[in-house]
């Protein structure tokens, strides 16, 4: 494929500005006609009649986010032909990544500039975008009208034919005609998946019609603002994922999340094709104490204002469901939820939740203790829940600021408490810690160890500092196991490695997340002479644990790993495309903990007991089962548009989830369910089976050596007990 730059596209002469950085600062100068004149002029049409064409802000942003990614952005990228190209491609996916609006021609006219969005975007001339979303909108439009027509004509569901409905890895359709067919597909599987829960026609109707308009209008509503958002995402994920350009209203919602002040649902999303989907649930919201959302699902509609009735949100864009999602304290919101793992055409649950601000008090240290008895002595066990790593906490009881609270303050506080009632050793818990303040990290290792390194940090020049605990008392030097799963990422990551690399206790779980780097926020009116003009996200240095490995893309691996850890390849930083590698600096040397003998001698006997312990419980199985019923379902690209069949499929799926939960009852000893009516049986019947495993190595941590008695004790007892 040749790199080089046409002549046959006209030139302009047209005043160019250009920026450059100076200590922090952008400087922008004009470069006058003579400057790079084979750079195209994208004149934007007259039927781009919305008003959506780049202001003065618009151009001078796309100039400093260039600027600032050659300087500050941890990974380097020539922003040249080649990256060109992709960056048009990718923002071609970005507004049509189901290949369901554009035709082959219009992505064949774009590839005429293929070369030149480099040039585009370091001079900030971002026409072209506008054009190409002009467009977009325009077959949008087409699509919207066409699919409303199709509901008037009366659907054959029983018709043997198949929908693809993952089409990712697609073509653009080369004609009108191709997209009709496609078109119909999609709608006929709209209107089955309403049928199938029962609606009647004429609701069905109307729901799509109402769906399909809700999206056009969604898409024409679009700002200047956010067009350039998608433009410089395009650019900025095909550096790293998790560098993002945020428009002045997505700016206000990201402002809302970082002071935690929001009213709703307590619930971080994120857009997966045309759904809403749920990434995490904020420890104390309404929706992390219902149990009844969870990461992975999706938000297919939400109920009206009126109370009556729902509106559907697929396809509409973020913002608009998070603000219909959002209101005042105590109010309700109404939900329909398609669970991470329902097969395609699957009925949501109905679902209701009461907004409220979400319970920073919720998101603090707990403790509990448990006693396990053993053939020689009852252990006292104490648990130490971290949900995030915060800092600054005030609780709607605080009186003054006279205390900060911390997640390290916290946590001592506890482990004072702890030792106090006598534990004989302590698990603490990170599941699903997705991290937050890294000197929080680094102060609660020190809780655990005397002063030393706790992290290495090297910046986007290759510079490296060492970060240390310099505070040599230790809170607890008893027994400690650190209990991990695929969602404890960032500073979880960096304690747990801390405390595997000193050998200061036992990690056990799942293969952590694996985001080992470091994003600065910055506001482009710091460089640029405009008000509210978005923030820019860059990844700007990684961390490495103090043997030199990275945490980054391959997590950290726990000494004892749960059976559903055989998934781990299927989630975290490593399915992310274009995320940064592991890498390896020079390792520090680091005194090792003063009996961290006890733990490298005792480990092999521990995940021998351990081993055995999960091999013959039935929960563990049952996880494992689950987990590879949703890997299956996940892989589902096709789907039939046979009322009969869909219902045959639907029904398979219920009764090999039924199948796989009567095993478990049974193995248990309880009764059949006939149906899975009641969604919280597993929960209800196995307990916490993670975390009583970890008391249970912990427990062996202790007495191994001492006790053979404990090692038959536990081997009898019962899965779902002790509950904590």
């Amino acid at each position: 494929m040749t790199t080089k730059k046409s002549n046959r596209i006209s030139r302009t002469t047209s005043t160019i500005v250009l920026g450059f950085l100076v200590c922090g600062i952008i400087v922008l100068l004009p470069v006058f006609s003579n400057w790079n004149s084979e750079i195209p002029t994208i004149e934007l049409t007259p039927e781009n009649s919305s008003g959506v064409v780049p202001e003065a802000q618009h151009r001078f942003s796309a100039i400093a986010a260039v600027q600032a990614v050659n300087m500050y952005h941890y990974k380097k990228r020539k922003l040249d032909n080649e990256f060109s190209e992709e960056i048009l491609n990718e923002y071609l996916n970005s507004l049509d990544p189901q290949k369901i609006y554009f035709l082959a021609d219009d992505v064949k006219e774009y590839q005429s500039y293929r070369f030149y969005v480099d040039d585009f975007l370091r001079t900030g001339k971002v026409d072209l975008a506008y054009e190409i979303y002009k467009i977009f909108r325009i077959r949008v439009k087409e699509r919207t009208e066409y699919a409303k027509s199709l509901l008037e004509y009366p659907f054959d569901f029983m018709l043997k034919e198949q929908f693809q409905h993952k089409r990712e890895s697609a073509q653009w359709a080369v004609s009108e005609n191709e997209y009709n067919l496609l078109w119909r597909k999609i709608v006929k599987n709209d209107f089955l998946g309403l049928r199938l829960e029962n609606m009647a026609t004429e609701e069905i109707k109307t729901t799509l019609a109402q769906r399909y308009d809700q999206f056009y209008s969604s898409i024409e509503k679009l700002r200047a603002d956010d067009v350039l958002e998608v433009l410089l995402n395009a650019y900025l994920g095909l550096i790293e994922p998790h560098s993002e350009f945020f428009s002045p209203h997505n700016s206000d919602n990201l402002k809302i999340n970082i002071s935690q002040q929001i009213e709703g649902i307590g619930a971080m999303l994120r857009t997966e094709n045309e759904y809403t989907v749920i990434m995490s649930v904020i420890p104390g919201g309404p929706a992390a104490q219902s149990e009844l959302i969870h990461p992975g699902d999706r938000i297919v509609a939400v109920g009206n204002p009126d109370g009556k009735g729902f509106t559907n949100v697929i396809g509409w864009r973020i913002s608009d469901v998070v603000d219909r999602i959002r209101g005042p304290k105590g109010s309700v919101v109404h939900l329909k939820i398609l669970a991470k793992d329902a097969l395609p055409g699957a009925t949501p649950t109905n679902l209701s939740l009461v907004r409220d601000r979400v319970k920073l008090e919720e998101q603090a240290a707990k403790i509990s203790t448990v006693e396990i008895p053993t053939e020689n002595q009852l252990l006292k066990l104490g648990v130490v829940k971290l949900p995030t790593f915060y800092t600054n906490l005030l609780t709607e009881n605080d009186s003054s600021h006279e205390e900060e609270r911390s997640s390290s303050s916290d946590v001592r506080r506890h482990l004072h408490d702890l030792i106090l009632q006598n534990v004989d050793g302590v698990v603490l818990d990170l599941r699903g810690n997705g991290g937050g303040a890294l000197d929080e990290a680094v102060k609660l290792t020190g809780l655990f160890i005397e002063s030393g390194p706790v992290i290495q940090i090297r910046d986007s020049s290759g510079n490296i500092v060492v970060i240390n605990d310099e505070d040599s008392s230790i809170e607890w030097a008893g027994p400690l196991v650190v209990l991990v799963d695929r969602n404890s990422a960032s500073a979880s990551e960096i304690f747990a490695s801390a405390i595997k690399d000193y050998n200061r206790g036992v990690l056990i779980g799942e293969t952590t997340y694996g985001k080992g780097i470091i994003q600065t926020l910055w506001p482009l009116n710091r460089w640029i002479n405009f008000d509210n003009t978005g923030n820019l996200k860059l990844t700007t240095a990684q961390y490495y644990r103090i043997n030199g490995t990275s945490t980054q893309h391959v997590g950290v691996q726990p000494h004892i790993l749960f059976p559903t850890d055989k998934f781990s390849n299927s989630y975290g930083e490593r399915l992310l495309e274009n995320s940064l590698p592991a890498h390896v600096i020079d390792a520090i040397n680091v005194s090792p903990w003063q009996d961290s003998d006890q733990v490298v001698r005792k480990l092999p006997e521990i995940q021998q007991f351990s081993l055995s312990r999960t091999e013959a419980n039935p929960i563990f199985d049952y996880l494992v089962d689950l987990e590879e019923f949703r890997v299956e379902r996940s892989e589902i690209k096709s789907i039939s548009l046979n009322e009969n069949d869909r219902k045959t499929e639907m029904r398979r799926d219920n009764d090999a989830r039924l199948i796989q939960v009567n095993q478990l009852r049974g193995q248990l000893g309880l009764e059949p369910l006939r149906d899975l009516a009641n969604d919280s049986s597993f929960v209800d019947i196995a307990g916490d089976a993670l975390l009583e495993e970890a008391l249970n190595v912990l427990a062996d941590l202790i007495t191994t050596d001492e006790d053979e008695g404990y090692r038959e004790a536990t081997s009898s007892i019962q899965p779902h007990a002790p509950r904590i």
